[in-house]
């Protein structure tokens, strides 16, 4: 799902691999290949590393790791809202957990 994410995330954005690796900070003899094995799954970034994916990609680090794609949409949904509304939304879900 992470590999799913991120490659959706770097497209809706319109960079390429190569730019997004740039962009975190690897080194140029790194940035395709290890992003293009990110997306496909073959390989995983560390902590600091889907950290600075996450920013540069403008998502919710929640999102890239989400264990399903319903609470993904969730995130992604919520970290667009202003603060106030996130704390409303945050009461109700809270509220609807206890039922």
């Amino acid at each position: 799902m992470f590999a799913k994410r991120l490659k959706e995330a770097r497209l809706a954005l319109g960079i390429s691999q190569r730019e997004l690796g740039r962009r975190i900070g690897l080194s140029e003899d790194v940035v395709s290949s290890r992003v293009t094995r990110y997306e496909r799954g073959t390989s995983e970034p560390d902590f600091e590393t889907t950290s600075k994916l996450a920013k540069e990609l403008g998502v919710p680090l929640a999102y890239l790791l989400a264990d399903s794609e319903v609470l993904a949409d969730i995130i992604l949904a919520a970290a667009s809202l202003p603060p106030g509304e996130q704390r409303k939304l945050a009461a109700e879900l809270k509220s609807k957990g206890k039922r």
